[in-house]
């Protein structure tokens, strides 16, 4: 890229014009300091004070053109560096002539503009280009501006020794000069330092073009108090500085891009400074030579800057060891967090050479039950409770860490199948140990997943992903902590299916069958229809709930689908009341509905768009979801029990079965399982069963409906218990809509009959 930016033609020439000034300049002095007069000529002297002027020219060209913020400080280096031109053409026409040379002309006051002038233009500059500076970057620009200033103030003012009868004025104003010098010298190394010590281009181009100038300047002023001629040439370096700082005017505007510099050279600059500032102060503490206080006060600010920013690097370091700490650290139970498992899982594997590395998921059981039954503060206790038992169980080398939730994670370098199921029966063996909650002791039990390096995978994602199909396989089916080998085919079935699931309900795939309720007498009526859910699958054909409801009940789908079969079993209720076929449609709840407050809502809204009464619809519950979360499953029954819906207790007999429960109970139907009712004809324990569950159903007021009755012998038993409605394949398979419609009206046919 141009150092130049987008330059205009015209600008592109007189920069054409000024290196030719300076080829023509340096040529010049070269001459004048090998005996030739041609630097005494009026051709030099032109070239000489037009080269002193178009780089101001050219800053000041700059200083129109922009119009962002970095135009004041364009146009304070612009009025400097012209008012140093105007300067010397003063000299040139007025004072080069003259024997002897006053020690202060009117040419003095138009050079020293030029120091505040760049001084303020850096200011703004920074003030643009380092929005935000930190605290030890002030004190890094303050080390380096009090260090440069107090080794170049050395030389400097130890030269300096005014001239016999030289006058007040004649002292101040040409020791400003190399006053001005050290200040330079100082800020742009302060400069340099709040920049971060980056090689940002116009930063340097401005440290090198005022680098050079402050040079020149100060050996000029210690050869003429030392009364010795100024060669020539060294005006090359004034000339090169100003041509410097007008290529740092024109490179392009923008912000300094906020980044470390690396910590060597944040380090290393002003521990340099700060130690070559204690070998002035102890130089001029332990030796006879005087050294100018003015040099031993910068030098002795330097220092204390460095010290105090040692201390806040001490600060920095401590600090940035705690957030370190913390980002690897779980906040609530102290252990090492995902991040950390992540890190140490890689670095093991980085490290594992031939050895065998075991990777475990641990997730504890039925969390979500203490969360919702006892408030979040118990599950954080819990989980509390269960980091610390976990931490002191397990040694080293096995690592521990909870990745977020109820769930943990093991790190078992050198370990395979073995070893590994060891360390997992003993964090089982440590779980099932009863914690101690203040509202209730809580014994907890844990799913596991463990996945094996090489045999399960060599690398991080997947070890972990397989790891995580073994957990939730050991989820699925409770028999304790299960291997990730050959689990892969499993996991890619079930989420195939689940996706599948998703765009299914999307296109609307989910059917309803329906299989009637009849009364159990010597001549059956039709009571209702229970609703059951099935999938026509557009490849796998009708997939029956048992194989996809758990997983969508793991996937929070059972919502939708809840919401989906109500509004397909209330509109078929409404067509069949339509048709004069007034019976009720029982449709099963899942857990997520009885967590809804809102469901009762739900429900009013269906039967009010549908105009049918509360008579029309069942909902049925199952012991275990009535076991989740019974607080807050009584108050959305108790609310739809309000609303007129009768309720009935699905599969009773193979949950929970617990007689408090039904005690409580806002429910009006027990449905005895199919487990006992198809044998009652044939085991005489089962018939006891089911007989001693219509009376007690009958006994506290609700009505017993039994389930998997196959054939008459059975309906002629539960005809003899009392039993009040009964279904099964023996009475009709669920059918579809069209077919258990016309079931139901051969069935009205032959009552009229």
């Amino acid at each position: 890229m141009s150092i130049f930016g987008a330059t205009p033609r015209r600008e592109l020439v007189a920069w054409s014009v000024l290196g030719a000034l300076l080829l023509i300049d340096m040529v010049t002095c070269v001459l004048t300091d090998a005996g030739s007069a041609v630097g005494d000529t009026l051709f030099a002297g032109t070239v000489n004070n037009a080269f002193y002027l178009l780089p101001g020219v050219l800053v000041a060209v700059r200083a129109r053109r922009t119009r962002g913020p970095t135009r004041p400080a364009w146009l304070f280096l612009a009025a400097g560096m012209l008012a140093y031109a105007a300067g010397n053409l003063y000299w040139t026409l007025f004072v080069a002539d003259l024997d002897p040379e006053p020690l202060v002309t009117p040419a003095d006051p138009m050079w020293l503009a030029f120091y505040p002038c760049f001084a303020t233009a850096l200011v703004l500059l920074l003030r643009y280009r380092l929005p935000r500076v930190s605290a030890p970057a002030w004190f890094d620009g303050v080390i380096a501006a009090g260090a440069v200033s107090a080794l170049v103030s050395l030389p400097v003012l130890h030269a300096v020794d005014p001239a016999p009868g030289s006058t007040m004025l004649g002292v101040v104003v040409n020791a400003a000069y190399p006053l001005s010098d050290i200040a330079v010298a100082g800020c742009l190394l302060g400069a340099w330092a709040l920049s971060g010590w980056r090689a940002d281009r116009v930063l340097i181009l401005l440290i090198a073009g005022m680098g050079l100038f402050a040079t020149a300047d100060a050996i000029s002023m210690v050869l003429l108090w030392q009364a010795v001629d100024v060669p020539a040439s060294l005006g090359m370096m004034w000339t090169l500085g100003l041509t410097l700082l007008a290529l740092a005017a024109h490179q392009p505007s923008k912000g300094v891009t906020a980044r470390k510099p690396s910590m060597l050279v944040s380090t290393a600059i002003p521990s340099a400074l700060a130690f070559l500032c204690l070998t002035l102060l102890s130089y001029a503490a332990f030796t006879t030579h005087e050294v100018a206080p003015v040099s031993s006060a910068l030098a002795v600010t330097a220092v204390a800057a460095a010290i105090v920013r040692m201390m806040l690097s001490v600060r920095g370091a401590e600090a940035l060891g705690t957030a370190r700490r913390q980002a690897r650290t779980d906040e609530l139970t102290g252990l090492a967090n995902r991040r950390c498992f992540v890190e140490h899982l890689d670095a093991k594997l980085a490290a594992r050479g031939e050895t065998e590395l075991a990777v475990a998921f641990v997730d504890l059981d039925r969390f979500k039950e203490v969360n919702d039954s006892f408030g979040h503060d118990v599950g954080d206790s819990l989980l509390r409770m269960v980091g610390e038992r976990l931490r002191e169980s397990i040694e080293p080398p096995v690592m521990l860490a909870r990745l977020g939730g109820d769930e943990f994670g093991l790190v078992m370098p050198g370990m395979g199948t073995t070893e590994a199921a060891a360390v997992v029966d003993q964090v089982l063996r440590t779980l099932r140990e009863p914690f101690a909650l203040r509202e209730v002791d809580l014994h907890v039990d844990a799913s596991i997943g463990i996945a094996i390096c090489p045999a399960d995978g060599d690398d991080r994602s997947t070890l972990l992903r397989r790891a995580d199909v073994a957990m939730y396989t050991a989820k699925t089916g409770h028999g304790g902590p299960v291997f990730a080998t050959g689990l892969d085919d499993q996991a890619k079935a079930r989420l195939t299916m689940l996706e599948e699931l998703r765009a299914g309900l999307g296109r609307d795939e989910l059917v309803l069958h329906y299989q009637p309720k009849v009364t159990v007498e010597p001549v059956p009526r039709v009571h209702g229809v229970e609703a059951l859910v099935r999938w026509q699958h557009p490849e796998r054909g009708l997939i029956y709930p048992d194989t996809f409801l758990y997983t969508a009940e793991s996937a929070d789908l059972m919502g939708r689908i809840t919401a989906l079969v109500l509004e397909l079993a209330i509109r078929q209720a409404r067509e069949w009341h339509a048709e004069g076929l007034e019976i009720s449609v029982a449709v099963n709840l899942s857990v997520s509905d009885l967590r809804d407050p809102g469901f009762p809502d739900q429900i009013a809204e269906l039967l009010h768009r549908y105009a049918l009464p509360t008579s029309a619809l069942e909902l049925e519950v199952t012991e275990s979801v009535l076991m989740t979360d019974a607080e807050q499953a009584l108050s959305v029954l108790g609310a739809l029990r309000a609303m007129g819906i009768r309720l009935a207790v699905d599969d009773y007999g193979t949950g929970y079965s617990s007689l408090s429960y039904l005690q409580k109970l806002p429910v009006d139907d027990l449905k005895l399982d199919r487990a006992f009712v198809s044998r009652c004809a044939t085991d005489e324990r089962s018939a006891a069963i089911v007989q001693s569950t219509v009376q007690l159903a009958h006994s506290l007021g609700m009505r017993i409906v039994a389930e998997g009755v196959e054939d008459s012998e059975i309906f002629a038993r539960l005809q003899e218990y009392g039993c009040d409605l009964a279904q099964g394949y023996g009475i009709l398979r669920p059918q579809s809509a069209a077919v258990v419609t016309d079931w139901l009206r051969s069935q009205t046919s032959a009552m009229a009959a």
